[in-house]
């Protein structure tokens, strides 16, 4: 059965689950851009070439796009175009969260489960649907978090093995929280649709929303000891978040951009163990290993101080 991916956290998964359908993330990084290369602009973002070369390539059969940007615009009219996939459709939702907007969501909705049932020969299955809810789950002890736009696995990962504390993926799709509430019972699929669309709308916002002072809450975790922002060339939504967040918080902040290919993303390597290794996540790191008042600290921290100075000794080694 093929998988059916998802750019975007506004997408309802969960109603797409309820149809039977298995949904993913679709967010790895190609070598380069052969594919779209040929067929796209030159000035999109990275990010809508990936989708490009995943679809052209043969990977990705099902689709399911929310007019996010221009550029997922664009992708979504050579893709329809292409015919190169078996289900592809793009939901329009507006840029805030008002009732208007939850009421048109709702409409997007009915017209996609509509269209995935036909597509999939199944009926809405109310208790899949309650059962696609999974309450998010957070880092809640020390940790570094990844802001900004998406981040491709492999450079996520690149992230994960450079940084003496763990990290969170708060970028883009990966900050969805969906699934904080239950569907209520008893109501008529109409109802449950508008509850839905309320919930989706309702998530910490994406820089697309008109109102995005909620993301503050992504930078203001008291468990926090570190940013690195991600931007992607040529989008435009992240990058002036970057300085307002510069301005208003006091943990280490180091800012990389990439193209999301992997070639792109091993040339910063270099830059994230040197944040790694700078003073301020050093002196974090021995805070947390001995304590604010100089006495041993917790067992737990003291691996993670060893392990950073193990790890940045090995890079040392292996790049004199």
């Amino acid at each position: 059965m093929n998988k059916t991916y998802y750019v975007c956290k506004y997408t309802p998964i969960e109603l797409l689950e309820a149809f039977g359908g298995e949904c993913q993330n679709l967010n790895e990084m190609p070598q380069g851009f052969d594919h779209a290369d040929q067929i796209a602009h030159p000035n999109i973002c990275g990010f809508g070439k990936a989708l490009l070369e995943a679809v052209m390539s043969g990977k990705v059969k099902e689709l399911v796009l929310v007019n996010c940007c221009d550029t997922i615009r664009s992708v979504y009219d050579i893709l329809e175009d292409s015919g190169k996939l078996d289900f592809l459709y793009m939901i329009d939702v507006l840029h805030c969260d008002a009732e208007c907007s939850r009421e048109r969501t709702a409409v997007q909705l009915k017209g996609l489960a509509k269209a995935y049932g036909e597509y999939k020969g199944t009926r809405f299955d109310e208790e899949k649907f309650r059962q696609a809810f999974k309450k998010p789950e957070r880092i809640v002890k020390p940790h570094i978090s990844v802001l900004g736009a998406r981040m491709g696995n492999e450079l996520f990962d690149m992230v994960q093995k450079s940084m003496p504390y763990p990290v969170e993926n708060d970028t883009c799709v990966n900050n969805r929280s969906v699934g904080e509430a239950e569907p209520p019972k008893d109501l008529e699929f109409d109802e449950l649709m508008a509850w839905y669309a309320k919930e989706l709308l309702g998530q910490i916002p994406c820089m697309r929303m008109m109102d995005h002072s909620g993301r503050k809450r992504l930078y203001n975790d008291p468990g926090l000891k570190g940013i690195i922002y991600h931007t992607v060339k040529f989008c435009d939504f992240y990058s002036f978040e970057y300085a307002d967040i510069k301005g208003h918080t006091d943990v280490p902040l180091l800012k990389i951009e990439s193209d999301f290919t992997l070639q792109s993303s091993g040339q910063l390597s270099t830059r994230l163990e040197a944040f790694a290794d700078s003073d301020k996540i050093r002196s974090i790191c021995r805070e947390h290993e001995y304590g604010t008042t100089g006495r041993e600290g917790t067992e737990d921290g003291k691996r993670i101080f060893c392990r950073n100075r193990q790890r940045i000794n090995k890079y040392r080694c292996s790049n004199s």
